[in-house]
């Protein structure tokens, strides 16, 4: 599954989603309710660096 990177600039973390994955608790991901997740920057893919991600808000 693929990961979607974004910076959550409500929080100052890097966070990532998995578009169609249902998860543990229920909510399910899709590009109308993401579910964002926090992410640590050694997981960002290869040449992506903190500055090159889209900007979201994550409320909790």
């Amino acid at each position: 599954m693929d990961r979607i990177f974004a910076w959550d600039d409500h929080h100052n973390r890097a966070v990532y989603r998995i578009p169609g994955c249902t998860h543990k608790d229920g909510r399910e991901d899709s590009d109308l309710s993401p579910v964002w997740l926090p992410a640590k920057e050694s997981e960002l893919p290869e040449n992506v660096r903190l500055e090159d991600l889209r900007k979201v808000s994550v409320d909790e």
